[in-house]
């Protein structure tokens, strides 16, 4: 199922739109302003490793021990580690979130 992500010409925020096949079509309205004109961009490529290297990103105990989750900043701290022992490759939902919490 293709995942696509659109611009919203009105607030200039980031749509995904999961498809149920490469054939549908169908034109998602932002789901931040509900605005219909929107513009489908090029997403980066990316590749999943094999299933037991992707468990070695996972941050230590000690590492989950220093969050805050009452503060937004410690939580964002946090994301931006998880990021990093990533490779920089993370989800859109996962940059939305992390947006949203800034913006919040």
């Amino acid at each position: 199922m293709p995942l696509y992500e659109y611009r919203c010409d009105g607030c200039q925020k980031i749509t995904s739109a999961l498809f149920h096949s490469w054939s549908e079509e169908k034109q998602p309205d932002c789901e931040h302003c509900g605005g219909s004109n929107l513009e489908r961009l090029i997403s980066k490529f990316s590749f999943r490793p094999a299933w037991g290297s992707s468990l070695n990103w996972a941050p230590s105990g000690e590492t989950s021990r220093d969050v805050d989750e009452n503060s937004p900043a410690s939580i964002d701290a946090h994301m931006g580690r998880i990021k990093r022992e990533m490779g920089g490759q993370t989800s859109p939902e996962f940059n939305r979130e992390r947006r949203e919490m800034k913006d919040s």
